[in-house]
Protein backbone atom coordinates (compact mmCIF):
# COMPACT_ATOMS: atom_id res chain seq x y z
CA UNK A 1 0.00 0.00 0.00
CA UNK A 2 2.63 2.71 0.83
CA UNK A 3 4.92 2.06 -2.22
CA UNK A 4 1.77 2.10 -4.29
CA UNK A 5 0.56 5.23 -2.46
CA UNK A 6 4.28 6.53 -3.07
CA UNK A 7 4.46 5.95 -6.64
CA UNK A 8 1.33 7.59 -7.22
CA UNK A 9 2.52 10.94 -5.60
CA UNK A 10 3.17 13.70 -7.95
CA UNK A 11 5.61 14.74 -6.44
CA UNK A 12 7.39 11.60 -6.03
CA UNK A 13 7.10 11.14 -9.89
CA UNK A 14 8.29 14.23 -10.74
CA UNK A 15 11.32 13.60 -9.20
CA UNK A 16 12.00 10.46 -10.86
CA UNK A 17 14.81 12.06 -12.82
CA UNK A 18 16.51 13.16 -10.10
CA UNK A 19 16.37 10.57 -7.92
CA UNK A 20 20.27 8.88 -9.18
CA UNK A 21 21.21 12.80 -7.35
CA UNK A 22 19.24 12.26 -4.19
CA UNK A 23 20.84 8.67 -4.12
CA UNK A 24 24.36 10.27 -4.18
CA UNK A 25 23.26 12.51 -1.42
CA UNK A 26 22.18 9.80 0.39
CA UNK A 27 25.49 7.74 0.31
CA UNK A 28 27.29 10.85 0.71
CA UNK A 29 25.11 12.25 3.54
CA UNK A 30 28.02 12.87 5.63
CA UNK A 31 30.24 14.87 3.25
CA UNK A 32 27.23 17.15 2.68
CA UNK A 33 27.35 20.49 5.01
CA UNK A 34 23.99 21.32 6.11
CA UNK A 35 23.49 24.61 4.00
CA UNK A 36 23.61 22.58 1.20
CA UNK A 37 20.64 19.99 3.15
CA UNK A 38 18.76 22.76 3.69
CA UNK A 39 18.41 23.72 0.22
CA UNK A 40 17.14 20.79 -1.15
CA UNK A 41 13.54 20.76 -2.71
CA UNK A 42 11.23 18.74 -0.53
CA UNK A 43 10.82 15.96 -3.18
CA UNK A 44 14.74 15.98 -3.45
CA UNK A 45 15.05 15.44 0.40
CA UNK A 46 12.66 13.02 0.14
CA UNK A 47 14.27 10.86 -2.12
CA UNK A 48 17.37 11.45 0.17
CA UNK A 49 15.92 10.14 3.40
CA UNK A 50 14.22 7.09 1.88
CA UNK A 51 17.35 5.93 0.76
CA UNK A 52 18.93 6.74 3.56
CA UNK A 53 17.01 4.57 5.31
CA UNK A 54 16.68 1.48 2.63
CA UNK A 55 18.41 -0.53 4.97
CA UNK A 56 16.06 -0.56 7.09
CA UNK A 57 13.76 -3.18 5.29
CA UNK A 58 16.21 -5.39 5.28
CA UNK A 59 16.86 -5.48 9.04
CA UNK A 60 16.42 -9.25 10.46
CA UNK A 61 14.16 -7.88 13.28
CA UNK A 62 14.03 -11.32 14.94
CA UNK A 63 18.03 -11.69 14.88
CA UNK A 64 19.18 -8.33 15.46
CA UNK A 65 20.56 -6.89 18.53
CA UNK A 66 19.41 -4.16 19.73
CA UNK A 67 22.91 -2.76 19.70
CA UNK A 68 23.10 -3.12 15.94
CA UNK A 69 20.17 -1.60 15.54
CA UNK A 70 21.16 1.78 17.33
CA UNK A 71 23.87 2.04 15.49
CA UNK A 72 21.69 2.11 12.38
CA UNK A 73 20.28 4.79 14.20
CA UNK A 74 23.64 6.79 14.76
CA UNK A 75 24.59 6.68 11.35
CA UNK A 76 21.11 7.80 10.68
CA UNK A 77 21.64 11.09 12.44
CA UNK A 78 25.18 11.74 11.14
CA UNK A 79 23.39 12.03 7.86
CA UNK A 80 22.30 15.49 8.78
CA UNK A 81 19.27 14.93 6.57
CA UNK A 82 16.97 15.38 9.55
CA UNK A 83 18.02 17.94 11.96
CA UNK A 84 17.05 17.70 15.83
CA UNK A 85 15.61 21.71 15.24
CA UNK A 86 13.52 20.49 12.26
CA UNK A 87 10.79 19.82 14.70
CA UNK A 88 10.44 23.44 15.54
CA UNK A 89 12.25 24.96 12.06
CA UNK A 90 11.31 22.20 9.04
CA UNK A 91 8.17 20.55 10.55
CA UNK A 92 7.61 19.55 7.00
CA UNK A 93 10.07 17.65 6.78
CA UNK A 94 10.10 16.31 10.69
CA UNK A 95 7.21 15.14 9.93
CA UNK A 96 7.55 13.53 6.21
CA UNK A 97 10.15 11.43 8.20
CA UNK A 98 8.04 10.42 10.16
CA UNK A 99 6.07 9.16 7.45
CA UNK A 100 8.41 7.51 4.90
CA UNK A 101 9.43 5.52 7.98
CA UNK A 102 6.40 4.32 8.85
CA UNK A 103 6.40 2.55 5.46
CA UNK A 104 8.35 0.01 7.04
CA UNK A 105 6.18 -0.81 10.26
CA UNK A 106 4.32 -3.32 8.50
CA UNK A 107 7.26 -5.71 8.19
CA UNK A 108 10.04 -4.68 10.80
CA UNK A 109 6.77 -4.13 13.75
CA UNK A 110 7.85 -0.98 16.31
CA UNK A 111 11.38 -1.46 17.02
CA UNK A 112 13.13 1.10 15.06
CA UNK A 113 10.31 3.38 14.80
CA UNK A 114 9.91 3.88 18.73
CA UNK A 115 13.48 4.50 18.56
CA UNK A 116 13.50 7.09 16.50
CA UNK A 117 10.49 8.92 17.89
CA UNK A 118 12.31 8.53 21.77
CA UNK A 119 15.36 9.91 20.23
CA UNK A 120 13.85 12.69 18.04
CA UNK A 121 10.34 13.04 19.47
CA UNK A 122 10.65 12.95 23.00
CA UNK A 123 14.64 13.43 24.44
CA UNK A 124 15.61 16.08 22.16
CA UNK A 125 12.08 17.58 21.63
CA UNK A 126 12.03 18.50 25.43
CA UNK A 127 15.00 20.14 25.39
CA UNK A 128 13.44 22.36 21.97
CA UNK A 129 10.26 22.91 24.24
CA UNK A 130 12.26 24.32 27.86
CA UNK A 131 15.52 24.37 26.91
CA UNK A 132 17.20 28.04 26.69
CA UNK A 133 18.60 28.93 23.42
CA UNK A 134 22.12 27.95 24.05
CA UNK A 135 20.94 24.54 25.38
CA UNK A 136 19.12 24.15 22.21
CA UNK A 137 22.34 25.18 20.23
CA UNK A 138 24.39 22.27 21.56
CA UNK A 139 22.16 19.73 19.97
CA UNK A 140 23.47 20.01 16.57
CA UNK A 141 27.17 18.95 17.69
CA UNK A 142 25.38 16.02 19.78
CA UNK A 143 23.76 15.29 16.38
CA UNK A 144 27.02 15.19 14.32
CA UNK A 145 28.78 12.67 17.23
CA UNK A 146 26.05 10.35 16.55
CA UNK A 147 24.78 10.64 20.58
CA UNK A 148 21.84 8.51 20.87
CA UNK A 149 19.06 10.30 23.68
CA UNK A 150 16.29 8.25 25.71
CA UNK A 151 13.34 9.87 27.96
CA UNK A 152 13.11 9.00 31.59
CA UNK A 153 9.78 10.45 32.88
CA UNK A 154 7.86 7.36 34.00
CA UNK A 155 8.58 4.78 37.24
CA UNK A 156 7.82 1.72 38.17
CA UNK A 157 5.20 2.69 40.82
CA UNK A 158 4.02 5.65 39.42
CA UNK A 159 1.65 3.73 36.98
CA UNK A 160 -0.27 5.49 34.79
CA UNK A 161 0.52 8.92 36.93
CA UNK A 162 3.60 8.98 35.92
CA UNK A 163 4.69 13.01 35.35
CA UNK A 164 2.32 13.77 38.23
CA UNK A 165 3.95 11.30 40.74
CA UNK A 166 7.57 11.76 40.65
CA UNK A 167 9.66 10.19 43.66
CA UNK A 168 13.30 10.68 41.42
CA UNK A 169 15.17 13.78 42.95
CA UNK A 170 17.16 16.47 42.05
CA UNK A 171 18.67 18.34 45.40
CA UNK A 172 20.38 21.49 44.50
CA UNK A 173 24.07 21.84 45.83
CA UNK A 174 24.37 25.49 46.79
CA UNK A 175 28.20 24.81 47.71
CA UNK A 176 28.94 23.42 44.08
CA UNK A 177 26.06 24.87 41.57
CA UNK A 178 25.17 21.39 40.71
CA UNK A 179 21.96 19.17 41.62
CA UNK A 180 21.91 15.71 42.84
CA UNK A 181 19.91 13.01 41.60
CA UNK A 182 18.52 9.93 43.22
CA UNK A 183 16.09 7.59 42.83
CA UNK A 184 14.41 7.44 46.44
CA UNK A 185 13.66 3.77 46.12
CA UNK A 186 13.46 0.86 43.77
CA UNK A 187 9.83 1.90 42.96
CA UNK A 188 10.91 5.29 41.72
CA UNK A 189 13.22 3.95 39.08
CA UNK A 190 12.46 4.87 35.64
CA UNK A 191 10.80 1.97 34.13
CA UNK A 192 10.26 0.92 30.33
CA UNK A 193 12.70 2.94 28.86
CA UNK A 194 13.26 2.88 25.44
CA UNK A 195 16.80 3.03 24.16
CA UNK A 196 17.68 3.13 27.95
CA UNK A 197 20.41 0.93 27.45
CA UNK A 198 22.47 2.15 24.50
CA UNK A 199 21.49 5.94 25.33
CA UNK A 200 24.15 8.47 25.90
CA UNK A 201 21.86 11.34 27.36
CA UNK A 202 18.74 11.35 28.93
CA UNK A 203 15.74 13.80 29.64
CA UNK A 204 15.27 13.20 33.05
CA UNK A 205 12.03 14.25 34.61
CA UNK A 206 13.14 14.50 38.52
CA UNK A 207 11.54 16.51 41.45
CA UNK A 208 13.65 19.53 42.04
CA UNK A 209 14.70 20.30 45.51
CA UNK A 210 15.86 23.32 47.32
CA UNK A 211 16.78 23.98 50.69
CA UNK A 212 14.52 20.80 51.38
CA UNK A 213 11.36 22.57 49.60
CA UNK A 214 10.06 20.85 46.45
CA UNK A 215 9.59 22.60 43.41
CA UNK A 216 7.91 19.71 41.47
CA UNK A 217 9.02 17.98 38.22
CA UNK A 218 11.52 19.64 36.38
CA UNK A 219 13.30 18.42 33.12
CA UNK A 220 17.42 17.57 33.23
CA UNK A 221 19.13 16.83 30.08
CA UNK A 222 22.40 14.68 31.71
CA UNK A 223 24.71 11.77 30.63
CA UNK A 224 24.03 8.57 30.95
CA UNK A 225 27.39 7.50 30.03
CA UNK A 226 31.16 8.71 29.63
CA UNK A 227 32.44 7.20 26.19
CA UNK A 228 31.81 3.67 26.72
CA UNK A 229 31.04 3.44 30.60
CA UNK A 230 27.93 4.10 32.61
CA UNK A 231 27.88 7.55 34.37
CA UNK A 232 28.91 6.78 37.96
CA UNK A 233 25.79 6.47 40.05
CA UNK A 234 23.77 5.44 37.17
CA UNK A 235 22.01 1.96 37.41
CA UNK A 236 20.66 0.37 34.25
CA UNK A 237 18.79 -2.53 34.25
CA UNK A 238 17.59 -5.13 30.99
CA UNK A 239 13.57 -4.90 31.24
CA UNK A 240 14.28 -8.52 29.11
CA UNK A 241 12.55 -9.91 25.84
CA UNK A 242 9.08 -8.49 24.87
CA UNK A 243 6.66 -10.54 22.85
CA UNK A 244 7.50 -8.45 19.72
CA UNK A 245 10.23 -5.37 19.17
CA UNK A 246 13.18 -7.21 20.95
CA UNK A 247 15.59 -5.24 18.33
CA UNK A 248 14.65 -2.05 21.00
CA UNK A 249 15.73 -2.06 24.25
CA UNK A 250 14.14 -0.88 27.24
CA UNK A 251 15.87 -0.08 30.90
CA UNK A 252 14.90 0.34 34.40
CA UNK A 253 17.25 3.14 35.26
CA UNK A 254 18.19 4.60 38.91
CA UNK A 255 20.39 7.10 40.28
CA UNK A 256 22.32 7.11 43.79
CA UNK A 257 23.91 10.30 44.15
CA UNK A 258 24.24 11.24 40.79
CA UNK A 259 25.81 15.05 40.45
CA UNK A 260 25.15 16.89 37.42
CA UNK A 261 26.09 20.28 36.54
CA UNK A 262 23.37 23.49 37.36
CA UNK A 263 23.11 23.24 33.36
CA UNK A 264 21.81 20.04 33.25
CA UNK A 265 18.40 21.85 34.17
CA UNK A 266 16.34 22.73 31.35
CA UNK A 267 15.78 26.47 31.98
CA UNK A 268 13.69 28.21 29.83
CA UNK A 269 10.96 28.33 32.55
CA UNK A 270 12.68 28.23 35.68
CA UNK A 271 16.03 28.22 37.29
CA UNK A 272 17.76 28.62 40.30
CA UNK A 273 19.92 31.71 40.35
CA UNK A 274 22.19 32.68 43.41
CA UNK A 275 20.56 29.69 45.44
CA UNK A 276 17.29 30.91 44.87
CA UNK A 277 14.32 29.22 42.24
CA UNK A 278 13.28 32.18 39.90
CA UNK A 279 9.91 31.53 37.71
CA UNK A 280 11.24 33.38 34.65
CA UNK A 281 7.29 33.32 32.92
CA UNK A 282 5.11 34.48 35.24
CA UNK A 283 1.77 32.19 35.49
CA UNK A 284 3.47 28.87 33.84
CA UNK A 285 1.82 26.49 36.74
CA UNK A 286 4.92 25.04 38.53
Amino acid sequence: FFSTMFTMCPWTQASRPLQGQARRWATAATALDRATIAKMSMPDWSEAFKQATVGLASMDVHGISYGESAQRMRDLLRTGLLRHTDLTQNPERFFQAHRLLARHSPTLGPGFWIRFTVHYNLCMGTVLALGTPDQVQMLDELQDQGILGCFALTEKLAGVQSGLVVQTTADYDTTSDSYILNSSNHGAYKNWISQGLVADKTTVIADLRLGGKSYGPHAFFIDLRQGDEVFPGVTLEDMGRKTIGNDLDNAAIGFNNVKVPSSALLSRYAAVEDGAYVQKVKGVPL
